[in-house]
């Protein structure tokens, strides 16, 4: 087999453009027939998505006598996937901590002038579902399975004091269904054959 070139082996996703979600996991069982239906194009602040996996931990395993490993084994590092969220959107403040954690308020009163908003209460809830990464012409998707992350509240000095939410989390890989999925924009169909 000849050596494949640098050239025929680009194949680059970049240039991300939306974060899509969805609440459910995607049904992997088939990889045929992915149903893939996305609640929110979230909010991203530019340059703040993360994924990475740490570097795997060796263990060298030595014999009197010998200079090198007489047997090394390893274990993956972990996934680490982290973004910021600027804004207080109760869907995505419910999202971040659950359905009851977030509430309406009526009729505050500070200095005779009248208030309304929501009141939230930080509690510990996973944020599970799947993350879909859009390129600018929505022509290639990578797809982030398995997800499991964590909000917290931050004031985000690089904007003035926006409020904003971090996530921050992990890939629970399994070992046997996929994690990451790319994907690409399938051609459009042409149309009709006209041969007869």
């Amino acid at each position: 087999m000849a050596m494949k070139t640098k050239k025929q082996l680009k194949d680059v996703f970049g240039g991300i453009s939306s974060m899509w979600y969805q609440s459910t996991e995607l049904d992997l069982s088939s990889l045929t027939g992915i149903e893939i239906t996305p609640e929110y194009d979230v909010p991203v602040k530019v340059d703040t998505i993360e994924l990475e996996q740490g570097d795997p931990s060796i263990e060298h395993y030595k014999v009197i006598g010998l200079p090198g490993d007489w047997i090394t084994s390893s274990e993956a590092g972990d996934i680490d996937l982290s973004f910021r969220v600027p804004t207080k959107h109760n869907d995505i403040l419910k999202l971040a901590y659950g359905e009851d954690a977030v509430k309406d308020i009526t009729g505050a009163t500070v200095d005779d002038v009248e208030y309304n908003g929501t009141a939230l209460t930080l509690v510990d809830k996973q944020v599970e579902g799947t993350f879909i990464l859009v390129n600018a012409n929505k022509t290639k998707l990578m797809i982030l399975a398995n997800t499991t992350l964590w909000a917290k509240p931050v004031i985000d000095s690089d904007a003035k004091g926006v409020f904003a939410l971090d996530f921050n989390g992990t890939i629970e890989s399994d070992g046997t269904t996929p994690d990451i999925l790319f994907l690409e924009k399938a051609p459009e169909n042409s149309g009709p054959s006209t041969e007869g």
